[in-house]
């Protein structure tokens, strides 16, 4: 996400109770390092529903994405979407599942 082409984006992630504690510190990493990104830790896994919640309540912009660990956006992705929602400003949805 960080290398996105797009730069006004919100990074929201919710640990759902990693047990590696090698996570949450990875994540404080990146809050300090960029103040795009925001996380949550909740104390208990809720699993993907409770976790996307959470990371909604995060966000502040009009439009989310949702991804997830192992998913991979090229670097051009978030500007694609961009562009279409600016050819169709009345556009509630842009629907994407492949490049």
């Amino acid at each position: 996400i960080r290398a996105q082409f797009y730069t006004q984006w919100e990074l929201c992630i919710a640990d759902d109770a990693s047990t590696d504690p090698a996570v949450a510190t990875v994540l404080r990493e990146y809050q300090t390092l960029d103040p795009r990104v925001r996380c949550t830790f909740r104390p208990k896994n809720g699993h993907i529903s409770a976790a996307s919640n959470s990371a909604l309540a995060l966000a502040s912009g009009e439009f989310v994405v949702l991804v997830d660990q192992d998913d991979e956006l090229p670097e051009h992705g978030l500007y694609v979407v961009i562009e279409e929602l600016d050819r169709h400003p009345d556009a509630d949805i842009v629907y994407s599942d492949e490049d």
